[in-house]
């Protein structure tokens, strides 16, 4: 099977915009959470056309793919082939409230044909996949907190099937005041969130290698699975079957990770029953873990971030794993070399 190597890196949120340098950057820096995204982030990447056509997601979305391709050297007709998998927890929820409450105000008259478009879930992905002429696999996938990094980790298993030899992946959420209040009044829990968008470049080595490429790491293993839990819920078990697969794929052991990039975000329960997967997991090994979500917010996004964190992190001597967990149960893990790693002589 083909080896999946990160080649790209986009990012839009509220503390860093840009490719593998401004992503550097931020690594390197301290500084307060910066939850939204200002609106001179998007100047340059949008046109206004497209600002007086797509929603604001729409938008993020668009130009962190846009600088991802941009990163990887590629120009705005990459290749016929190239695939999209986006994960979002909320898609274009504004546009949505928008259209009901044309409906409820003045029935239907008062529905937009302009809006109802955006109403549907993979919205995002299409008009993402218009922009940067993506004309291969598009996917889109909604759950709660995992999306970003299992919109990855699905697409890592795309490339490495042959089904595809380059896709951009990651994830997307906008939040607004609205949307703020309205989890409050449904009961959601009291963690950081915050917006953004994210993608990585993912191609197979002899795909990246034959264009001359510059690889930024490889992502060595995935894993997704489930954890029994209610919906919505915490669960008690700690065997992460994910972190394990993942791990073995990747012909790694735990003592052999020098990160890893976790997703707490302020929720205490979720986090802690994270921190207790990871003890049971990694143990007797104990890499240093950080949360990018204290810093950003908690988005869809977050899981390019986390992969261009751990090809870009020049302190860690070993493999990082991106780990992340949702209630409910749903998890993620994705063991990533960076390129100051050996890209051979460990299982393909």
């Amino acid at each position: 099977m083909a080896r999946v190597v990160v080649t790209g890196v986009g990012v839009v949120t509220g503390a860093v915009t840009g490719g593998r340098e401004q992503v550097r950057a931020f690594l390197a820096s301290s500084g307060a959470p910066a939850l939204r995204i200002p609106g001179s982030a998007l100047l340059g990447l949008v046109d206004e056309g497209e600002a007086r056509r797509l929603s604001r997601v729409c938008q993020l979305s668009v130009a962190a793919a846009r600088i991802a391709l941009a990163d990887a050297g590629l120009g705005p007709d990459p290749c016929p082939g190239l695939g999209l998998v986006i994960g979002a927890e909320f898609g274009d929820l504004r546009s949505t409230i928008e259209f009901v409450n044309g409906y409820l105000c003045r029935g239907p008259g008062g529905l937009s044909a302009l809006l109802f478009p955006n109403t549907v879930m993979n919205t995002m992905a299409a008009t993402t996949a218009i922009a940067v002429a993506a004309r291969g696999l598009s996917l889109t996938l909604n759950a709660p907190t995992v999306a970003g990094e299992l919109a990855i980790a699905r697409a890592v298993a795309a490339v490495r099937s042959g089904r595809v030899e380059a896709v951009l992946a990651g994830g997307v959420d906008e939040i607004d005041p609205f949307l703020a209040e309205l989890l409050v009044e449904a009961g959601a829990t009291s963690e950081t969130r915050g917006e953004g968008a994210g993608f990585v470049l993912l191609e197979s080595l002899d795909g990246a290698h034959a264009r001359g490429a510059r690889v930024l790491g490889e992502i060595a293993g995935v894993a997704w699975r489930a954890l029994r839990a209610r919906p919505y819920r915490v669960g008690r078990g700690t065997d992460s079957r994910a972190i394990a697969a993942a791990l073995d794929e990747a012909g790694a052991a735990p003592g052999d990770l020098g990160r890893v990039w976790i997703s707490a975000s302020g929720d205490g329960p979720r986090d802690r029953w994270e921190q207790a997967l990871l003890e049971a997991s990694l143990r007797p090994a104990r890499p240093p873990q950080t949360a990018l979500g204290s810093r950003v917010g908690r988005h869809s996004g977050l899981g390019a971030l986390a992969v261009a964190a751990s090809v870009l992190d020049s302190s860690s001597r070993g493999p990082a794993l991106v780990h992340a967990i949702a209630r409910g149960g749903s998890h993620v893990a994705m063991v990533v070399r960076s390129h100051a790693a050996p890209l051979s002589g460990h299982p393909q």
